[in-house]
Order: C-alpha cells, then structure tokens, then sequence
C-alpha cells in the first residue's frame, strides 16, 4: 500500500460521475492507470497478462487502427464522434490492478462514496417541486435523464450495501452503523428524484430492474425476514405509485398510447416499417417518442447497410444521408444502435464476451470468498439496471456510461487478478488466501 488516502481520493473521483456530470472521472483514471502501471513495471515477479487483458487491449487496439485507417484514407477524414469511447477497453487491465493496490480501502472508499451521495441529494433534491409534480434535474446533471440514471445507480448499491452489514454479522461495526444511517435515506431519495426527474426509460428501466433485486434480496435473507422486507417495500412503493397515479399518467400516459397505437397496427398492410413512419408523422405522437423512432430509423438504416463490421467513424457522414437526416441530433438514444452502426455485429458480439468475462469473474470471486455476495449481486444488478436505461438512451455516451464502464471493469480485472494469484498460490503450496 503506498499513498492509501490519495488512492482513495482518486477512486471516488473515478466514480464521481454519479453525482457530479464532468471529465474528473477521466483525469482520475488515468492518473490511477499511470500508478497501476508504475507498481506493475516494478514487480520482481510481473503477473503475467491473461487473455482477458488481450482481449480488452487486443480490442482497443482495432478500434484504434479501424479510426486512423479511416481518418486517412477515407474522403473527408471522417472522426465521426466520441469515438475513442471504445478505445477504452486498453485501461481495463492496468486500472484492474491499480485497483488491487488499494483493495483493503474498498470497504471505507464505498462508505464514503455513499456518504458524499447522501450529502448531495440533501444539497439539490427540490422537495418542494417534486412535491408539486414539477419535472427536476436529480444531483449535478446536465439534464434530468442523466440524474435518474445516477439516482437508479445510488438506489442498487445503496441497498446491497446495506444488506451486506445486515447479513455479515462479522462485519466492521462502525462501518455497519454507517451503512444503518445512510443507506436508508439514500434510497429514498434516489427513488424520490427518479419520480421528479419523470424520466419514463429510467421509470421502465428501474421497474424491469426491481424483480431481481428483489430475488437477490430474499435470496440473502433469511425467508422470513426476507418475505417481510420485501412486503413492506413492495406496498410502499405501491402506495407512493397510486398516491401520484394522476402525476404519471399526465407525463407517461401520450407515450404508452402511442406505443400501443403503433403496436396494435403491427402486421397491417405495409408492414412494421410504414407503421414506425406514421407513427412519426402522427401529430398525437409526443415528441420525444417522435424524436426517437427517428433516431432508431436512421441508425437501422445505417445498420442493415454494413450489418457485420459497421460504418467506424464514416457513420456520422453516412447519418445526414438517411431518411430523416435532418434531425437535429446524432445521439442515438440507445446504446446498442451506437455499437452496432460503428462496429457491427463483430464489435457487439466482443463487447459482449467482455461483459460475459467480466461478471463471470466477480461471480468467480464471490464463490471463492475474496468479495461478499452483495458485493456480486451489486455488481450484477448496476449493470442489468443500466443496460436497461441504454434501451432509450446512448448513456454509454454519457459520463456516467464512461465512469462506469472504467470503474465496473477495473473491479472485474481485479477480481480475475486475486483468483489468479489464489491459484498460483495454491498451485506452489501456499496458503496464504487474499480475504475479503
């Protein structure tokens, strides 16, 4: 351990993004990638790189040729936009063991990262407006979709670390009495602001999230203890969401029966896409739903043109091309499309192996006791909840995408990395066991 309070520093800022929307998350990175690499490069005995570090490098790497290629050779030197978001796989490995450097200060960094999370949703929740069903922007966002995503993100972890002190009875104490005061409001107000932010895909996303946080929940209870919980928080919500029934019916209500409207007309003459077109150029569709069918439009339109290596940085030339070309935007307001018309199915189907590889390990780490299960099924749930939110929004563009895609796969490649020097150890006769 060198420098432990400057490591600290420098993982909360990592994760800061969850309440502050700016670039200190990537200062913060790479300041910790630099550390990492240095204590790496003087190691008598290196690790040796696993094939998971290969393919994280092995990817940034093409995505790297793929833009220079590209941006030489191509008409117009096309750089498309936030291209180097998929470069950032080449940190995954080095930041994954800068973040064993500081391992044994996890338990206080995750106190205190909840701490400043509790302290800023005092700071800038509007009660008042909220109250009043008045749309807010949650935290220190750039708009209030992004503040429901973090609000979402501060709810799961804020509940699995609580219920890790709650099942853990050999858990540091004073870290448990920390975890018993702040957890519980921070729920609640995350829950509080994702209503008055009226975000409906962070609504769908958190609904679609619930039912495994849920299971997760009872699974680490005891059953009747377990089944109360889950009855409390169940009628809570229930009654908090008819009490404001009226409030999300005004806000969601035009989206769902447009939707509806569009899917019953499925099948009809024309076929799905003429239903999509007027659904477009309904003057009952609202206009964010209009916005986004054509977005989707146009990003399928680029899709099934270069379906399996995708469009790399030309596809922004290729965007004002396409039928609704006019649109304003370019963020494509759904994180897969944005994959899929960059690098095709290949670049979808690497990305998911890294997830694949990645959960694999934590779980990996759970079953061999160098984390907690809440731990895992923190780790778990953060991401199905924000792979949701990704279904109506490119929030992989966004500051909270990029922190979290830094930060989650660091702790993954630090978890492969305990699992391989447990079986190194193991493999030379030592007992010696990395704890949890």
């Amino acid at each position: 351990m060198r420098l432990p309070i400057v490591g600290a520093v420098l993982w909360l800022a990592a994760c800061s993004a969850v309440v502050v929307e700016s670039d200190t998350y990537r200062y913060a990175c790479g300041i910790l990638a630099l550390i990492g690499l240095y204590f790496y490069l003087r190691m008598t005995d290196r690790p040796t790189i696993s094939w998971v570090g290969w393919l994280c490098m092995g990817w940034a790497a093409y995505a790297f040729a793929i833009f220079l290629v590209m941006f030489a050779f191509w008409p117009g030197h096309p750089i498309g936009e936030s291209e180097f978001l998929y470069c950032f796989p080449l940190f995954f490995p080095i930041l994954g063991f800068a973040l064993s450097i500081y391992w044994k200060s996890m338990e206080r960094i995750i106190a205190a990262f909840h701490i400043g999370g509790l302290l800023m949703l005092l700071l800038t929740t509007k009660f008042s407006e909220v109250a009043s069903g008045e749309t807010v922007r949650p935290l220190i966002q750039n708009n209030q979709i992004h503040g429901a995503v973090c609000c979402g993100i501060l709810f799961v972890t804020s509940c699995f670390w609580l219920l890790h002190y709650v099942t853990e009875k050999r858990s540091d104490r004073t870290m448990a009495t920390i975890s018993f005061l702040v957890a519980p409001p921070v729920m609640a107000l995350s829950l509080f602001c994702i209503y008055g932010a009226k975000s409906k895909g962070v609504w769908l996303a958190l609904g679609l999230t619930l039912p495994l946080l849920a299971i997760l929940v009872l699974r680490r209870l005891k059953m009747g203890k377990g089944t109360l919980v889950f009855a409390v928080a169940l009628a809570g919500l229930l009654l908090g969401t008819y009490a404001v029934r009226a409030n999300l019916d005004q806000f969601a209500g035009p989206t769902v029966q447009a939707a509806e409207t569009m899917l019953w007309s499925a099948g009809h003459d024309g076929g799905a896409a003429a239903d999509v077109a007027a659904t477009i150029a309904s003057s009952s569709t609202p206009i964010s739903m209009d916005e986004r069918l054509q977005l989707w439009w146009n990003a399928s339109e680029l899709i099934a043109s270069s379906p399996i290596l995708g469009w790399g940085n030309e596809w922004l030339n290729q965007w004002h091309h396409a039928k609704y070309g006019s649109i304003k935007y370019d963020l494509m307001h759904n994180g897969y499309l944005e994959i899929l018309v960059r690098y095709g199915v290949v670049g979808a189907l690497v990305f998911l192996l890294m997830l694949t590889v990645f959960i694999r390990s934590v779980q990996m780490a759970c079953r061999d006791g160098i984390i907690p299960p809440c731990a895992f099924y923190a780790y778990l749930t953060v991401l199905v909840f924000f792979a949701f939110t990704l279904l109506s929004n490119s929030n992989n563009r966004l500051a909270i995408g990029e922190s979290l895609a830094l930060v989650s796969s660091a702790f993954a490649c630090a978890c492969h990395f305990f699992i391989e020097q447990r079986r190194r150890a193991v493999a030379n006769g030592d007992r010696h066991e990395v704890s949890s």
